[in-house]
């Protein structure tokens, strides 16, 4: 498979404004889901564009292979300093991890690939913090089996 060819994937597509009016816009492609826990993933921010406040719930790798992503994490109700890790940057975490993400100024390609015990991947959070939705290992089985 080439991470790079981007045209050979079926992307779905969030687009919306956020809290504060924030621009959400980006892509999410399944690259393999598995029962044992495991999936793969590719998500593609437009230029200066989030995608939705989250929380990681699974041990999460993410690498950059294209762009620039911005991370500000959620400590004590308040966001930090975003950080930048540029192509190339590797980061590892084993939840919970509660952040805002969006694209540099070219946007980005990020891989990641997750591993649940208890089948939750991620929660999809509003302003408060509040869960909004879980993204479980079962929404991806069933989108990939579709």
């Amino acid at each position: 498979m080439d991470l790079f060819n981007l045209d050979q994937f079926d992307w779905t597509h969030y687009c919306s404004t956020g809290p504060g009016s924030l621009s959400i816009d980006y892509w999410s492609t399944i690259l393999m889901a598995h029962e044992s826990g495991r999936a793969e993933l590719l998500y593609r921010w437009a230029p200066g564009s989030h995608c939705h406040f989250h929380r990681h719930r699974a041990h999460t790798t993410s690498i950059v292979l294209e762009g620039e992503l911005h991370v500000a994490d959620l400590v004590d109700g308040k966001f930090t300093a975003s950080r930048v890790r540029s192509a190339g940057h590797r980061a590892y975490s084993a939840g919970p991890d509660v952040h805002r993400e969006w694209g540099g100024p070219e946007g980005a390609l990020v891989y990641f690939s997750l591993y649940t015990q208890d089948g939750a991947l991620a929660d999809q959070l509003d302003e408060d913090g509040q869960v909004i939705r879980t993204i479980t290992l079962q929404h991806l089985l069933r989108a990939t089996a579709a």
